[in-house]
């Protein structure tokens, strides 16, 4: 296992230097074999620096999936003036954070998720819940500016673009390519939400 020299950094460099030891150090033991001691030493710093900000291993891994994905995927705000290609690259940001290291951290929560239906409520309500909102303010935002009709949108369809993306990851290793989140928004979602009603 490869460690760095410890070096004095403090804020969003120290941060990226955990969260990238995190990610390696549960690539390669899993969640349940990781440890803050390596993650430390990956990291170049001190154990107490960690346990400062995270209790243990999964609170750290916690923190890493869902600020990372805060981090990188694009918001409402961000349009790009198209709600079909709001939709796709959405789902393709997502797609490509979860293939690689990412992914693998991910798989490990929701595995350890069975046994502990605690952490699959903190990451709704840090994370799941307010992805749904941003979702439903792009899909507003559609609306107003005529890609969609004014429907009322139903609840289960705000799971339906990372549900997918989750799904295949879990089930297959890997995430949909640009050119399947292409026809899962073009054949799928935009169709859902130009039906007449």
């Amino acid at each position: 296992m490869p460690s760095a020299t410890h070096v004095r950094r403090r804020g969003a460099e120290l941060r990226e230097a955990v969260f990238s030891a995190a990610l390696a150090e549960i690539a390669e033991n899993g969640l349940r074999g990781a440890s803050m001691d390596r993650i430390a030493k990956r990291a170049g710093t001190g154990k107490s620096a960690l346990y400062r900000r995270w209790d243990n291993v999964r609170a750290l891994a916690l923190d890493v999936v869902i600020t990372t994905m805060e981090d990188n995927l694009p918001t409402p705000d961000a349009t790009t003036g198209s709600l079909r290609d709001d939709l796709l690259r959405s789902m393709t940001r997502l797609s490509e954070e979860m293939d690689g290291g990412l992914g693998i951290v991910l798989r490990e929560l929701i595995s350890e998720g069975a046994h502990d239906p605690s952490l699959v409520s903190e990451f709704q309500t840090r994370f799941g819940l307010r992805k749904q909102a941003e979702l439903m303010t792009m899909i507003q935002l559609g609306m107003a500016r005529g890609d969609i009709p004014p429907n009322p949108i139903d609840p289960y369809f705000l799971q339906l673009p990372s549900a997918l993306v989750m799904h295949t990851m879990v089930m297959t290793g890997s995430c949909p390519s640009p050119a399947e989140a292409g026809h899962v928004v073009d054949e799928i979602l935009m169709p859902l939400l130009k039906r007449d009603r």
